[in-house]
């Protein structure tokens, strides 16, 4: 009986040193919730208008391994929103060479577009893997560095213009049409369409300061600036889509348009074709507040 008590009390104290242990070295393990704004937008540069930047933002969940006392890998879950406005005040765009499906003539297709604006968002989750650094006592400065991976979850654009004016010419009349709107020729104002945009995926840079305030001896809350800097092009294609978008049915031919991020547009004989962004890269700069729980 002796021996089973020695025994059991024996194995309680490995128990309780063992718990003890994992206490001890809590702060070897984080894990934490996030929540992230402030200017978080797509970049490009474009020659016939102007690009605006917008406010967007992060949440995500991480874990960090801190292999020493105070440097640490964090990774994790990240969800991001980016947005971006455009603005042409006019612009000319000739698709060359469409086929009359109603008795084969050719025939060119001109749009003329009037105080055009595009607002453009992408939604991306992303992988991180970053490195922290921490110094001070109770509570520390900190500063993250790594780079992350982004996988494309949505990208959209809903596009409005005061005014769009379509005609066509045909080769073997050599006639122009002007007015038939069930071609799609005419004046349409308050002209509007959404698309969707293919994005691939997204490399970045990221970096973030500020300070971690020990609130008691699991808690702890980080707030610091951030900066995330898109490294690749994000939009899929070579922009070879035409900006106007002609689709003939059996009734009547439908006008939409792509994206100006993925498209060009024709201009002169067409044989020449303008690119309407160059490369579209995801940017984000803002303030940070983190709630971690020591394991």
């Amino acid at each position: 009986m002796k021996n089973i008590i020695l025994k059991n009390s024996a194995t309680l104290f490995v128990l309780l040193i063992s718990i003890s242990t994992a206490f001890s070295q809590n702060s070897k393990h984080e894990v934490s919730m996030y929540v992230g704004g402030g200017l978080s937008t797509l970049t490009y540069e474009t020659e016939v208008g102007k690009r605006d930047n917008v406010a967007g933002g992060n949440l995500g969940i991480g874990y960090t391994y801190f292999f020493i006392e105070n440097f640490g890998l964090n990774t994790g879950v990240e969800l991001a929103l980016y947005k971006a406005n455009a603005k042409v005040n006019q612009f000319n765009n000739v698709t060359q060479a469409l086929v009359d499906h109603t008795d084969g003539e050719l025939y060119d297709f001109y749009s003329l577009v009037k105080n055009y604006e595009e607002k453009q968002n992408a939604t991306y989750i992303y992988i991180p893997l970053i490195l922290q650094f921490q110094h001070g006592g109770k509570n520390k400065l900190y500063v993250q560095a790594g780079a992350k991976i982004g996988i494309p979850v949505a990208g959209k654009a809903k596009s409005s213009a005061a005014e769009m004016i379509n005609k066509g010419f045909f080769y073997d009349t050599a006639n122009w049409g002007e007015t038939q709107e069930f071609r799609g020729f005419g004046a349409f104002a308050n002209y509007s369409s959404e698309q969707d945009v293919d994005f691939k995926v997204a490399y970045s840079l990221s970096a973030e300061l500020g300070m971690k305030w020990k609130l008691n001896d699991k808690l702890s809350l980080y707030t610091g600036a951030y900066v995330d800097y898109g490294l690749n092009d994000i939009v899929k294609g070579e922009r070879n889509k035409s900006f106007t978008e002609i689709t003939e049915t059996s009734e009547a031919v439908v006008i939409r348009n792509n994206s100006i991020l993925n498209s060009s547009i024709g201009y002169g004989s067409n044989t020449l074709t303008q690119k309407l962004t160059d490369k579209v890269t995801p940017i984000s700069i803002g303030f940070k507040v983190r709630l971690a729980l020591g394991l």
